[in-house]
């Protein structure tokens, strides 16, 4: 398997020169701290860059997957990829390679650590092996998060907490397996296959996330337009419900659309799924052109709609990709399309 680094907390070290933490730590060091056992799994490493995940930008996303693209024309008979991560943008990053690299066949696990290494009590070494055992021996064909003994689909996944160990949380369904003496995987999960992989690193990182707000002024659609952006994702409230007496964004989603920028209404609640036609305020936002993310995260539907703007800007057919479940970030929807209508 291969073991790709990132930076992230789980290879940061002290520098007294800003007495704070920075990412520093060799990929040699990190596998240090795995157990002598685990010398029977042969481990190829790649260095893709160091940085905290709060400076991760879209083209680490795509640097990231074209990395996978070139271990795997290397070497194609890898038993899967770990790759390495700050935990504060892990979900953004892992969403992207989901949709950048499909049919991979075997796992690409993302893992990372709340607590450093260097401290004795880090949760860093425990994820690292989990993250190894499920690349390399899980019947599992996903690009997942695998942290304290779970493992998550990216595009339904969530940072909950900021500091404890158990930072991620899947959001309807549960998690797609757990780690204990076994590894186990629940029904929902993809199963390693010889499907020609599809690389596809292209997008458009011209989108926006807006969360609604009591008060927000309608102008700042027409403001981020102009700032050149290309899609907006707004959280609405409950189920995607938006306000339509003072402070009506209907008409400045109309004139959005109207420039050619695509619209997509997500929630603010954790769990759930947006519907845009339970409520008159969510209807309105259906009326005036802006599309449902659905059971989409915020994180998955900015990512998505970036990966689909990289494709096209007809805002027909980004209707059409955004409503195709590629790689299960619309559960209800049923079973991965995978593009195949689309020929993506």
């Amino acid at each position: 398997m291969c073991l790709m680094t990132t930076g992230g907390t789980i290879g940061s070290i002290y520098d007294p020169t800003v007495d704070s933490l920075r990412p520093g730590l060799s990929v040699e060091k990190l596998l240090q701290s795995l157990p002598p056992g685990l010398k029977s799994v042969r481990v190829v490493t790649r260095e893709i860059f160091e940085v905290d995940s709060a400076n991760a930008q879209p083209h680490h996303w795509q640097e990231i997957a074209s990395a996978i693209q070139q271990v795997h024309n290397e070497m194609p008979d890898l038993d899967g990829i770990v790759v390495t991560h700050g935990t504060d943008t892990m979900v953004y990053s892992a969403s992207a390679v989901s949709f950048m690299v499909r049919d991979f066949g075997k796992p690409v696990v993302f893992t990372g650590a709340q607590i450093p290494l260097h401290v004795p009590w880090s949760d860093g070494p425990r994820n690292l092996l989990d993250a190894i055992r499920v690349a390399a021996f899980a019947d599992l064909a996903e690009t997942c998060i695998v942290f304290n003994g779970e493992i998550h689909r990216p595009t339904r996944t969530k940072k909950m907490r900021s500091d404890a160990y158990d930072a991620y949380d899947s959001v309807d369904p549960s998690p797609l397996g757990v780690l204990g003496r076994d590894i186990v995987l629940f029904d929902w999960h993809r199963t390693r296959h010889n499907l020609v992989p599809k690389f596809d690193t292209r997008i458009d990182d011209r989108v926006f996330l807006l969360k609604i707000f009591p008060g927000l002024p309608p102008a700042i659609l027409s403001r981020i337009i102009n700032m050149g952006y290309h899609g907006i994702v707004m959280e609405g409230f409950g189920t995607g419900n938006i306000p339509t007496m003072e402070n009506s964004l209907t008409g400045a989603i109309q004139q959005a659309i109207a420039q050619g920028c695509a619209v997509v209404i997500s929630s603010q609640c954790v769990f759930g799924r947006t519907d845009l036609s339970l409520y008159a305020v969510g209807r309105a936002a259906l009326d005036a052109g802006a599309m449902s993310a659905y059971d989409m995260t915020s994180e998955a539907a900015l990512v998505k709609l970036a990966w689909v703007l990289g494709h096209t800007h007809d805002l027909d057919q980004v209707r059409e990709m955004m409503t195709t479940n590629f790689v299960g970030e619309i559960p209800h929807i049923g079973r991965e399309s995978l593009g195949s209508e689309l020929g993506l």
